[in-house]
């Protein structure tokens, strides 16, 4: 780009001589050079474009995926409670088209500001070579065109701040409506979320639009500011020709230097208003890479397979601005135990498993794994001992096989099939049209409830943990399918330690203890496990 810059400002001095020698009817050999060193400029110009252009794309491409692949993989290190305090909606705008805009300004826009900088100096510098009085009247533009991207870019910057957050709410409302597609249908409330969404596209569209009128009167404002200049400098440099001050071929050389100097002038003018666009999605992109990740463990004690004890020693925990979810928490249990966690909702029972995996971490207290405390142990090797079956089966669109193996990385088909079995899975998936090789859609959507749950249960299986986690997991099982579950699961249970967050009674009769968690303290059931 600086090359075809330089190739740029070469083309008016030969296009003047060139000019003044037709003018004045003095064509000689020499012309012949001139005009085949103008062509070899455009040839060379031509080639300069192409590279610049190719080379611009190559760099966009290749930042706009390394940057997507760093903030994918920087939003999966971060802890759970910045996900929870942010919409979902918001975060798919920043990873996909504002780091797309962002991208296209840093490696197009910022890296034109050199070549064009150098096509405007040099400009300026030979104009003030051929009339140094005429190029003085260039640098008393600068006020006229300050003035002008001051009142402009005063207007674009809150402009474009509020189009992008706009956006952004626009993308979560459509993320939030297809996810919750069942319950619009299921409460006849398409019309509802039709005039919300249409709402805010319609807010979109009128910034936009604003956005759009400021960017239209810029670019003409400040090419009516050039224009004005060429025309004065056009009188001027006229009168001094007649006077035989300036021949006509620096007069030809100077208006074409104007000329060439109204293009980065107009860009420059432009870069102004570009910059105020960006500010907002290099602040949101900041804000979320300057976020902490989880803390890298991986140099920290690494442990093979535990026996599965588990003690909590004063453990309390509080979500931000909320009422303290586990209050002193003293609870110890042996490896190999089942036990089971009931209270009402919000008693804090998820909690427990969320500290226990480090999905937030104790504000008090320490949790021990095997007499080791868990906040010294890799955050890969301590996940690794834990199988969880989530109340709502996290699946995503692939097929059964997928999804299974999806617990354990490189499983065979045998280790899939056996963990189907296990989890009551394999009889209903054989007699899905391609068996294990059937898409589910999102989020298993084309599967029942039931069905999700025993191949959410399956992928935990797999896994083989010391530790098996069973949040409300039979809640979709019917009685027959949940006996047959539990018969199955005998076996499965042995020598691991098994936490069941359950109110079924079925579930409830595998449990050696049942605690109770209430308003965040733990404390023995009541009532046994019947049978």
């Amino acid at each position: 780009m600086m090359l075809g810059s330089v190739a740029t400002l070469a083309m008016p001095w030969l296009a003047g001589q060139l000019g003044g020698a037709v003018l004045t009817d003095s064509l000689t050999t020499d012309s012949n050079i001139l005009l085949a060193g103008l062509l070899g400029l455009f040839a060379i110009q031509a080639l300069l474009s192409f590279g610049s252009s190719w080379l611009s794309a190559r760099t966009s491409y290749t930042v706009l995926a390394d940057l997507r692949r760093g903030l994918h993989d920087h939003l999966q290190s971060l802890p759970l409670a910045f996900h929870e305090a942010r919409r979902q909606g918001e975060t798919l705008a920043l990873m996909t088209w504002e780091i797309a805009r962002l991208n296209e300004f840093v490696t197009r826009t910022l890296v034109a500001v050199p070549p064009l900088l150098l096509t405007a100096c040099g400009a300026i510098v030979l104009m003030f070579l051929i009339d140094p009085m005429l190029a003085l009247m260039a640098p008393l533009l600068v006020p006229a065109f300050y003035l002008a991207l001051k009142i402009v870019g005063r207007r674009l910057r809150g402009l474009a701040t509020e189009l992008q957050q706009a956006e952004a709410e626009a993308v979560g409302i459509a993320e939030e409506n297809l996810s919750m597609l069942p319950a619009i249908k299921s409460f006849t409330r398409e019309a509802f979320e039709s005039r919300r969404y249409g709402a805010k596209i319609a807010q979109v569209m009128a910034l936009s639009l604003r956005q759009a009128r400021i960017d239209a009167a810029l670019q003409p404002l400040v090419q009516f500011i050039i224009g004005a200049a060429i025309v004065t400098f056009l009188w001027l440099a006229g009168r001094m020709v007649q006077a035989g001050e300036m021949t006509p071929a620096e007069l030809i050389s100077f208006l074409l230097y104007a000329a060439v100097l109204t293009r980065p002038v107009a860009a420059l003018s432009n870069l102004y208003g570009q910059v105020q666009k960006a500010r907002g999605t290099l602040a949101r992109l900041s804000s979320v890479l300057s976020e902490q990740p989880e803390p890298d463990r991986a140099a920290k004690s690494q442990i093979g397979r535990v026996r599965g004890s588990i003690e909590f020693r004063n453990v309390s925990f509080a979500y931000p601005g909320r009422a303290a979810a586990l209050r002193a928490v003293n609870l110890t249990i042996p490896a190999g135990e089942t036990i089971a966690f009931v209270g009402e909702n919000g008693a804090g029972k998820s909690t427990l498993i969320a500290l226990l995996q480090q999905l937030h971490a104790p504000q008090t207290g320490a949790i021990f794994l095997d007499g080791r405390d868990i906040a010294t142990l890799a955050l890969r090797d301590l996940r690794r001992q834990i199988g969880v079956v989530p109340q709502r089966a996290l699946l995503f669109n692939g097929t059964v096989r997928d999804n299974i193996g999806f617990g354990l990385e490189g499983a065979t088909e045998a280790q899939i099939h056996a963990a189907a079995r296990l989890g009551q899975a394999h009889d209903f998936v054989t007699r899905l049209p391609q068996g294990y090789d059937t898409e589910i859609g999102d989020h298993g959507v084309r599967l029942s409830g039931g069905q999700r749950q025993r191949i959410s249960l399956a992928r935990a299986l797999l896994k083989d943990p010391p530790i098996l986690v069973l949040d409300e997991a039979t809640s979709m099982f019917d009685l027959e399918g949940e006996r047959a579950f539990i018969s199955a699961c005998a076996d499965a249970f042995r020598d691991r330690t098994v936490i069941l967050v359950t109110h079924r009674p079925a579930s409830l009769a595998l449990a050696d203890r049942i605690l109770r968690v209430h308003e965040g303290e733990v404390t023995e059931a009541s009532e046994q496990p019947a049978g």
